[in-house]
């Protein structure tokens, strides 16, 4: 193939003047990117603190997660003793139902007695009124209808005052009542209050545990975020480092992979000043090193040609490509795809013509790329 045309190199030279004879550096200087890193250590440093308080604090809520349960179960223990007494207390209110209801048969059975005692007791009264005890013919007789008489009348004295008395039993023993119904619930109230506590407690003791969790998880995330971070900055700082064209020699990736059809021979005639390669159908076409694009478009008897200027006065050109993926101005990292191999007649298929010159003037690859 016969040298390309000192045209496409014109377009280069006038981009490197533009350029200047500056090495190329990505956008982040590497000053930037050491003070990206330290404020990132120091962030990673404050919050590996902060990560250590959380760990330290949870630690301390498990510590204590015994004096925790210990209250918890003396709470427990005391619903259960209330709960206990509160069944004591229910069976003294039936208790004292009971014999309120026994009471109160027995005032009606009372009450009964002295209604058929006044009933029989009546019709003799009223006799003994209206005889004025004339119908009487012997003292034997007087005497028997006497003592029946008394004894009458105290059968209903003794069921009245029997009345009274159950009257201030069923008195008090609805005082009892209502006072056991109340100490109920009473009872019941303490019980729902300890219930109550207890579950404080356990929310409590929960909500400070979730907490501290979430906490550490969060802070954990962002320690993973700020190491990733260091280490995307310490990548970015080696290969910033790396990207001095002159330093690379020897250590740059290959444009594409395929079978070498003529290496650099500037002395042929004609010259061939670049490697010719055969390539597969739509392989891809990659940037040897860190760069900026300087050309790209279709050239006449060379298809599509990129041309990526790389600092110091070093450019790469990539000739017969198809369906370049760059444009002009655009920064491109070692390895980036520029675009896939198209039709090269040389090869009479798909390939890649590719040149690598300093100070417009033709360099041999093999002393620059990675040994094959």
């Amino acid at each position: 193939m016969s040298p390309i045309t000192p045209v496409i190199f014109l377009l280069a030279l006038l981009a490197g003047l533009f350029l200047g004879p500056r090495v190329y550096a990505s956008p982040k200087t590497s000053e930037s990117i050491v003070q990206s890193l330290e404020e990132k250590q120091r962030d990673a440093h404050t919050h590996e603190k902060i990560l250590q308080g959380l760990t330290e604090q949870e630690r301390k809520l498990f510590g204590n997660l015994q004096d925790v349960e210990v209250r918890i179960r003396r709470t427990t223990d005391e619903i259960q003793d209330l709960e206990t007494e509160l069944v004591r207390l229910r069976h003294e209110e039936n208790r004292i139902q009971s014999e309120y209801r026994d009471l109160v048969q027995e005032r009606t059975q009372t009450g009964e007695e002295l209604r058929n005692l006044l009933t029989l007791l009546w019709p003799v009264h009223l006799q003994g009124i209206e005889s004025k005890l004339q119908d009487l013919t012997s003292w034997d007789e007087a005497d028997r209808q006497f003592h029946w008489l008394s004894r009458i009348y105290g059968l209903v004295q003794e069921r009245i005052e029997r009345l009274q008395a159950q009257a201030r039993e069923l008195a008090l023993g609805q005082v009892r009542l209502e006072r056991s119904r109340a100490e109920i619930d009473a009872q019941i109230i303490r019980i729902n209050k300890g219930k109550d506590q207890l579950l404080a407690q356990k929310l409590d003791f929960l909500r400070r545990v979730q907490e501290v969790r979430a906490q550490k998880i969060s802070t954990e995330e962002q320690v993973k975020e700020i190491l990733q971070s260091i280490a995307d900055l310490n990548y970015q700082l080696q290969t910033l480092a790396s990207k001095t064209f002159s330093d690379q020699q020897g250590r740059m990736s290959w444009p594409g992979q395929g079978r070498i059809v003529q290496g650099f021979q500037p002395q042929a005639s004609p010259p061939h000043r670049g490697l010719s390669l055969q390539m597969g159908k739509n392989d891809p076409v990659r940037a040897i090193s860190p760069g900026k694009v300087v050309h790209s478009d279709l050239l006449r008897g060379y298809g599509h040609v990129v041309i990526v200027y790389h600092g110091q006065d070093y450019y790469s050109l990539y000739a017969f490509l198809n369906n370049a993926v760059v444009s002009v101005g655009q920064d491109v990292d070692k390895d980036e795809k520029l675009g896939q191999a198209g039709y090269y007649p040389k090869v009479d298929g798909p390939g890649l013509y590719f040149e690598l010159r300093f100070h417009q003037n033709p360099v041999n690859p093999d002393n620059w790329l990675v040994a094959k």
